[in-house]
């Protein structure tokens, strides 16, 4: 319907018209990292718990109950995920540490929240323990359909530059039935989908995440706007992932006069710049992907590329794991 590549043309960029690959490094202007040595390290641990100590107590109830609770969890790797993401800006690397954890305890409860992100192992808090509570068996159950739902996969491939990338498909949302607990499913199943990305990772951590959507096969009766801000919320300023970009690729008739106008509403400034559409033919979105460093074998074969998806394979993979 006239998209092209640009999408809202006052606020979000349009894809490059270069034939060549920009510096994949650079290429959505995100903030370079510093060099990371032991003795900045060391001052930046040190400056950041300056800066939690400044917030007040009612502002991070649910951080400090995790140092008490789970301080194995939240260690100098937890926090090195925040400063890394906020790029050692250790003020705004606080506050987000704070606000992650309060996301946190809403999403998943009182108990689960304080165990590990995991599906795997006896303490993983997605594992379906016969001692959880009803409420938190009901979240459990939730976060599987969820995750089995398949609306956000990882792709387990980078771009060029290094950034790891995700497929978002909102065509996996038929039969969804936008109740509060689907929802709350969906989004906690996006949390566990970019720890596993993010935990033990440092390239990832430090370059960030670039996402895939492929809303081509979606229905306007998928749209579901209090999702869409939840998900917006955790990724932009809870979770601790840089994001990279969102390509839409193939988008539908809809999106132009639904989807987009609540991106404005719930999307920072910052990412609607760095959001991107590519359309027409399959070869012409893939040779437009390409200017960003997204290569046919590191896309899904959805889309043309050579990943094959496999959403069931992953996740028993990551339980035996005890991921």
């Amino acid at each position: 319907a006239g998209l092209g590549n640009n999408i809202i043309t006052t606020t979000i960029s349009s894809s490059t018209t270069s034939t060549t690959m920009e510096d994949p490094l650079t290429i959505y202007g995100q903030r370079p990292q510093p060099i990371e040595t032991p003795e900045f390290l060391s001052t930046k641990y040190t400056e950041l718990e300056s800066e939690l100590s400044k917030i007040p107590p009612e502002k991070k109830t649910a951080w400090t109950t995790a140092t008490q609770h789970c301080p194995l969890l939240v260690g100098e790797s937890h926090k090195l995920m925040f400063l890394r993401c906020e790029v050692f800006h250790v003020k705004e690397a606080a506050e987000r540490i704070c606000k992650y954890w309060e996301k946190r305890v809403e999403l998943f409860g009182n108990v689960l929240a304080y165990k590990p992100l995991h599906v795997g192992g006896a303490q993983g808090a997605l594992h379906e323990h016969s001692d959880n509570t009803p409420e938190d068996a009901d979240r459990v159950r939730f976060t599987w359909k969820g995750l089995y739902l398949g609306f956000m996969k990882p792709t387990m491939t980078h771009d060029t530059g290094g950034r790891a990338i995700v497929f978002a498909d909102p065509s996996a949302f038929r039969g969804y039935n936008h109740s509060t607990e689907e929802r709350y499913g969906v989004a906690r199943s996006i949390w566990y989908i970019l720890h596993h990305i993010l935990e033990g990772n440092d390239d990832v951590q430090k370059l960030g995440v670039v996402v895939i959507g492929y809303p081509h096969n979606a229905k306007i009766s998928y749209v579901d706007r209090k999702l869409m801000k939840m998900n917006m919320e955790g990724i932009t300023g809870c979770i601790p992932v840089r994001m990279g970009a969102f390509h839409i690729c193939h988008p539908p008739w809809f999106f132009e006069k639904v989807v987009f106008p609540i991106i404005k509403v719930v999307m920072p400034d910052r990412m609607r710049k760095r959001l991107r559409t590519h359309c027409g033919s399959q070869e012409k979105v893939l040779e437009s992907l390409k200017k960003f460093g997204l290569d046919g074998e590191v896309l899904p074969s959805d889309i043309g590329g050579d990943v094959i998806l496999d959403v069931d394979g992953w996740l028993q993979e990551c339980k035996k794991k005890g991921l």
